[in-house]
């Protein structure tokens, strides 16, 4: 499999910052039928042309900022497997000429999370058939988290069944908000019912600032690529 210059499977391994991943060769017996193009193409280039292929026009269209980067700085995709799931390794040229890597992951391993209703079209569509989340390696953050990482502010708080003091001084209650990224620390970005329809709340430090999804989530995948 060709290289790129610089961007070695250690390299690759190094952008992680997850011990748990491993870069996969050759064909794996679980390997969605549709990667099949991505793994066995000989060029990074190839790889590339043949993932973009699958993504839908309407969710790129949704990211216009982050999509026209991305697919500018875009150096490899790699097939790799994390805590024992397969998924496809974008491997971006980030700010500072840093590897920053979205982890696209298994569209077979979908399920309906919480408040489906409120996610964008555009984003149901690409989580059903594209990638079951779209997010750094910690599954998380950076993008769309895997859709079984997608919890309530109560359960992302390990108090499941609703946060007392939360609940009596917020509008929103805490098993009423969907965890489906985050900023990589403290800022969570959480859907709900009790909000308007194309409306993401970013929750922070107790705080709920409702905002525009399709803005908000372009400006925070776009963030590790801006000079």
């Amino acid at each position: 499999m060709s290289e790129l210059p610089g961007v070695t499977d250690d390299a690759i391994l190094d952008a992680a910052f997850a011990p748990a991943l491993s870069l996969v060769t050759g064909i794996p017996d679980d390997l969605h039928p549709e990667w099949l193009p991505v793994v066995t193409a000989p060029a990074a280039e190839e790889r590339i042309a043949a993932a973009l292929a699958r993504w839908t026009p309407d969710f790129t269209d949704l990211l216009p900022q982050f999509f026209g980067e991305f697919r500018i700085r875009l150096l490899d995709v790699r097939l790799g497997r994390a805590a024992g799931e397969l998924a496809l390794i974008y491997v971006v040229r980030g700010r500072d000429d840093e590897l920053v890597l979205w982890m696209g992951w298994d569209p077979r391993r979908f399920r309906e999370p919480r408040f489906w209703n409120r996610f964008p079209a555009a984003a149901r569509t690409f989580l059903q058939t594209v990638h079951a989340g779209f997010s750094h390696p910690d599954g998380v953050s950076g993008g769309l988290a895997h859709v079984d990482e997608m919890s309530t502010y109560a359960e992302w708080a390990e108090e499941p069944d609703g946060l007392a003091d939360w609940d009596e001084e917020q509008e929103i209650a805490s098993t009423r908000l969907l965890v489906v990224t985050s900023n990589g620390t403290n800022l969570l970005y959480c859907l709900s019912p009790d909000l308007p329809t194309g409306t993401i709340a970013l929750v922070y430090e107790g705080d709920i600032d409702p905002q525009p999804f399709a803005a908000s989530i372009d400006a925070l995948m776009v963030r590790p690529l801006e000079n």
